[in-house]
């Protein structure tokens, strides 16, 4: 993956949800891709949520429908009630996106968290994983809870060397090519679990789990205390020099920061740093904290980065489409980047 800017976007779209259970910043940069595909769905209702990162691939299409699919789901009927009804949502979700015959693919990572029906009980976390996206256990002391997943979290990335990966790829027809280093399906996709990507679904099957590549989400279950914060993270901030433990650490240490407690700023803070450890992708973060309150600052937010680039009109694209996910235009955008900068 090359850069695909000449300078990088470091602008950051920021949100902040509060409410009874829970407290939500999540924050998303484009870095140094030409365009923005990552979308999320923050679903915070009194006793339970859902909250899911889905990092796009060849556009945005498909990661924006099933964001916007799932959350219209969650309005309809409510919380999945076990893993069998969430892997047949993801399922009919892909079919729909795959008979839209739009293209792009995307992973998806979330966690339905019910909360305690008696005061300083345990939060009960479902977490769903399809793709190389991940779910972290926080601590208030800054270490992260030693999930069984990849480096520690409570996901595993979905790889096609993985070897249970690599036996359904090659059971139901595809195969996996190392290219440039990276084990890929067909040859093509660096991940072995996704939504959409239709021309890795076309042989195998009856079963839209037997595909090569399969939207069936990989399902874990776990307990943890109030004090216990969730991150949602892209592979973009997991791909440079930064572990699961080192994101975790920084967003601890910006939610012990003086002031009330913002995990927005925690977010953004994983975000900036995941470019300067060397990630070249798409950046999205989502630190969601047990127990409910308000959110010190504005819902939707614009934090400029540098407009180091103005002569490029990809860069200039960018940098707008990032201004436009918190709801400002470009002139709008340079002209609190002037202040800001000033």
């Amino acid at each position: 993956m090359g850069q695909g800017l000449p300078k990088a976007v470091t602008s950051v779209a920021v949100k902040r949800v509060g409410g009874t259970a829970f407290r939500v910043g999540f924050a998303e940069m484009n870095g140094w891709r030409p365009s923005m595909e990552d979308a999320h769905v923050i679903y915070a209702q009194d006793t339970w949520g859902f909250f899911g990162v889905f990092d796009g691939h060849g556009g945005d299409q498909c990661s924006g429908f099933i964001a916007r699919r799932i959350h219209e789901e969650l309005a309809q009927s409510g919380m999945p009630d076990d893993d069998e009804a969430v892997i047949a949502l993801a399922l009919r979700l892909d079919k729909e996106f795959l008979d839209s015959n739009q293209p792009s693919g995307s992973t998806g990572t979330f966690v339905i968290v019910k909360a305690p029906t008696t005061p300083g009980g345990n939060y009960h976390l479902r977490v769903g994983n399809i793709g190389d996206s991940r779910v972290l256990l926080g601590r208030a002391d800054g270490s992260i809870y030693p999930g069984p997943g990849t480096d520690s979290g409570l996901t595993t990335d979905h790889k096609p060397d993985l070897p249970s990966e690599r036996q359904r790829i090659e059971r139901t027809g595809g195969n996996v090519q190392e290219v440039m280093g990276v084990a890929r399906v067909n040859g093509d996709l660096a991940v072995s679990r996704a939504f959409g990507d239709a021309q890795h679904k076309t042989t195998g099957g009856p079963k839209p789990e037997d595909h090569p590549v399969c939207a069936a989400p990989e399902l874990m279950e776990f307990e943890c205390g109030p004090t216990d914060f969730l991150m949602l993270v892209c592979d973009g901030i997991s791909e440079g020099s930064f572990p699961n433990e080192a994101v975790v650490r920084l967003a601890a240490e910006k939610l012990k920061a003086e002031g009330p407690v913002d995990p927005a700023q925690a977010a953004i803070a994983v975000c900036h740093e995941a470019i300067k450890c060397g990630s070249k992708d798409n950046l999205s973060c989502m630190v969601v904290l047990l127990g409910g309150g308000e959110v010190p600052g504005e819902g939707v937010e614009f934090v400029p980065g540098p407009f180091e680039a103005p002569e490029n009109a990809a860069f200039r694209k960018a940098y707008a489409a990032m201004a436009e996910h918190a709801g400002m235009s470009l002139p709008q955008a340079l002209e609190k980047q002037g202040a800001y900068f000033r």
